[in-house]
């Protein structure tokens, strides 16, 4: 078998669609999560809780980038935030 193509990438798992996995070998075919479902071994897997508002208040003063140099991280962690208050409210 061609192992060019197992270099240790995240990919997507093709069986649920939400979890990624490093594909390093030819028969890691889908995430820890959905080989464990298929055997009956399955944990429940926990579901995040969502970011009360006021904590996502605060995260976005800690990381604005006013306060961080205009850095691209603090660009793109602040996007993320206000993208998800966004979606909160």
């Amino acid at each position: 078998m061609n192992n060019k193509f197992f270099t240790g990438a995240k990919v997507l798992c093709p069986a649920c669609n939400t979890r990624k996995f490093v594909q390093d070998q030819p028969w890691k075919l889908v995430c820890v999560g959905c080989y464990m479902e298929r055997k009956g071994n399955a944990a429940p897997i926990a579901k995040p809780k969502p970011i009360e508002l006021e904590m996502l208040r605060r995260l976005i003063q800690l990381c604005h980038p006013d306060k961080h140099a205009n850095s691209e991280a603090s660009n793109m962690a602040t996007r993320f935030l206000l993208a998800l208050k966004e979606a909160a409210q």
